[in-house]
């Protein structure tokens, strides 16, 4: 049996909302086609309420194949226990069935796949209830057995340990593991478990950059295939620099973006490094770039160093008065001959006493 499987469709999602609409579109008639079964690992929707529109486009995608869609849900339309859920409303008007904490049976040429679906819930709560919902599950002798799940992977994360482990899904009863919510394709555990990554691009990181699509897995030999759509391209680059001036860093990005030379890609674009003095990130602005997105973070070092200042000096409890003083001495350390505070003082008084002030300084110096 052929089985497509493929996740994370955000349809509606507000930056790229055409191509969410058209590539989820492409994967469902293109596995549609190649496959007996489809199976979608949560977050179609990308959010929990959306819009008229986003609902009837989706009933319209997921009724045009003539084979069963199985789904979960995931973070993106996960609602309080009372409230309804889109993907509840998609499988009220179209082809798909929904499960979550239950499992569904299909058979085609004598051959039986078993599927279990679990829809997405907090971390720290997720080995817990999936080993409470399959207390109800009883695997079917002589079935293909496939557990459909929308989390994040402690090994895949970083930082955290709430998150369920692959450890852990390796010891459960089933033959497949398809997981929904990392955007990026994998495989693990030697093709056991699958990760089909999103449907359209919603992060901007380089790890979106590799095509999108869907997994086609052949029950028989146990093996999968990514199969690629024509989606748009995305490329993500990076440009540092030292002193530069504003043109210079237009230049390089318009240079860039020249060397891509694809009208039609998302390119994203960091920037990061230093400006010539008297130079701050705030004084580029890049909105003119069409479906560029440029992620600025030129004198980012020295934000950080200021941010980490103004954190130590509230950590010391001081009044506003003393945190402005504080930045002012930092500002002027090493730059001028005066005491810093009589200049805030003179600020303090009113634009014309600190230029007056910095006068009788300069003459001072002078002489």
């Amino acid at each position: 049996m052929k089985i497509a499987i493929f996740s994370d469709n955000h349809l509606g999602y507000p930056r790229f909302e055409e191509d969410s609409y058209k590539q989820a579109e492409m994967i469902v008639n293109q596995a549609g086609e190649q496959a007996d079964l489809l199976l979608c690992a949560g977050d179609i929707f990308d959010t929990k309420i959306p819009k008229l529109e986003t609902l009837k486009r989706a009933v319209d995608i997921f009724n045009k194949p003539n084979i069963p869609i199985f789904a979960i849900f995931g973070n993106h339309e996960r609602r309080a226990k009372d409230m309804v859920n889109p993907v509840h409303l998609l499988a009220a008007s179209s082809s798909i069935r929904l499960l979550h904490g239950n499992s569904a049976t299909f058979e085609k040429n004598g051959e039986k796949v078993q599927i279990f679906g679990m829809g997405s819930v907090p971390e720290e709560y997720a080995e817990t209830a999936l080993k409470k919902s399959l207390e109800n599950f009883q695997k079917e002798d002589g079935t293909f057995s496939i557990l459909m799940l929308h989390q994040s992977i402690k090994e895949l994360m970083v930082g955290s340990d709430e998150e369920i482990s692959l450890e852990f899904l390796e010891r459960l009863p089933f033959d497949l593991i398809i997981n929904g919510h990392i955007h990026e394709t994998t495989t693990k555990l030697g093709g056991k478990f699958i990760i089909p990554g999103s449907t359209v691009i919603t992060q901007l990181r380089k790890e979106e950059t590799a095509p999108k699509g869907y997994y086609l897995y052949d029950t028989a030999s146990k093996k999968a295939e990514f199969v690629p759509i024509n989606s748009r391209k995305f490329f993500y680059e990076k440009l540092e620099f030292e002193d530069a001036t504003e043109m210079q860093v237009r230049e390089a990005i318009e240079n860039k973006i020249k060397e891509i030379n694809d009208p039609a890609a998302i390119i994203s674009i960091k920037v990061e490094g230093k400006l010539k003095e008297g130079l701050t990130s705030s004084d580029l602005r890049f909105s003119e770039y069409s479906n560029v997105y440029i992620d600025n973070k030129l004198n980012s070092q020295d934000l950080s160093a200021k941010l980490e200042r103004i954190r130590n000096i509230r950590a010391e409890n001081l009044s506003i008065r003393e945190i402005a003083l504080a930045e002012l001495s930092a500002k002027t350390s090493g730059k001028v001959s005066f005491d810093s505070s009589e200049l805030f003082e003179k600020l303090l008084e009113g634009s014309d006493e600190a230029h007056e002030f910095l006068e009788k300084q300069y003459k001072k110096d002078s002489k």
